[in-house]
């Protein structure tokens, strides 16, 4: 099988030749964007030729000329609508192109969006309960400005490459009661994801602790879920497979990743594998590993291992 056609039976729940991994983490670069982040990509999937090719997004959200973050109701209020094709956007988009064309062989690429309260969190300064607490109508207006700028994204990039890995945080009680993130924040969050319906692979990634499963699971538009399965309160992946159909991408404890041996991460692999008898599964880190040299070579490569790639 191809990368593409494992994959492919992965997210439809067909047999394949063996289960398809991913792996990511942050290159930290500076520019976050363009020749250079796309070359450090392309050696990282050429050296560890994951089937799914989940590119990091590191590129601020652009803010209007003068307005760092948001603060007050006002500077909520004045939140731009972006194109999603130029500015930042534009660079990361570029860089996407760039990889895409560099990858050598048919393996899906995904670029992360970032969901409503992460978007929220990184242009406020993290106040973003702060003010739907305060002035909830100056809040929601900010929050429809940039969920049209992340859908606008999502919709380039789903033309661009082969999906949207949207990191939704927030959604979890590690942060806030469920009820404030589905009366608040859940619906701009499908918007982005009808934005990217037309690509194959989108991914949802769930983060936190204590996550309110059901409520992502519950959105329209994806094909995989990802999730930190090993942290606590969080379901196990024999739990979730009974919870949902969509491909399952979790696995290996990114919190320990630095600190483990990669014969640790080959088993973890396994375990995951055998949790799911190697059906609509994607082994991977519940989320980014950490940045070599915290990250060895030898665990990087045990994904390929424990799937016996």
């Amino acid at each position: 099988m191809t990368k593409r056609e494992r994959l492919t039976a992965a997210c439809a729940g067909q047999p394949v030749d063996r289960v398809p991994f991913s792996l990511w983490y942050h290159f930290r670069l500076d520019p976050p964007a363009g020749e250079g982040m796309a070359k450090a990509e392309l050696d990282f999937y050429h050296r560890y030729s994951p089937d799914l090719f989940k590119v990091m997004h590191d590129i601020p959200y652009e803010m209007p000329e003068g307005m760092p973050e948001a603060r007050t109701p006002e500077e909520w209020r004045n939140l731009p609508v972006l194109d999603g094709v130029s500015g930042n956007f534009g660079a990361q988009l570029d860089t996407v192109k760039r990889i895409v064309a560099g990858r050598g062989d048919d393996g899906p690429v995904i670029d992360t969006v970032f969901s409503i309260f992460s978007t929220a969190e990184k242009v406020s300064g993290k106040r973003t309960l702060d003010m739907l607490r305060s002035d909830p109508d100056a809040a929601h207006v900010g929050f429809r400005a940039l969920t049209a700028s992340l859908a606008n994204y999502a919709r380039a990039l789903a033309f661009a490459a082969d999906g949207i890995y949207l990191a939704i945080s927030g959604c979890a009680s590690d942060t806030m009661d469920a009820s404030v993130y589905r009366e608040n924040f859940l619906g701009y969050d499908q918007q982005i994801l009808e934005a990217a319906a037309p690509a194959p692979f989108n991914v949802v990634h769930h983060h936190g602790a204590g996550i309110y499963a059901d409520m992502v699971l519950g959105l329209k538009g994806y094909r995989i879920y990802s999730w930190s399965d090993r942290l606590p309160g969080n379901p196990g992946v024999r739990e979730m497979r009974l919870r949902t159909q969509a491909c399952l991408m979790t696995g290996v404890d990114e919190t320990t990743f630095g600190t483990c041996d990669a014969g640790d991460v080959a088993r973890q692999v396994r375990e995951t594998v055998a949790a799911t008898n190697g059906r609509g599964m994607i082994a991977a880190p519940g989320c980014a590993v950490p940045t070599p040299p915290e990250s060895s070579d030898a665990c990087l490569r045990a994904f390929a291992l424990g799937v016996g790639a």
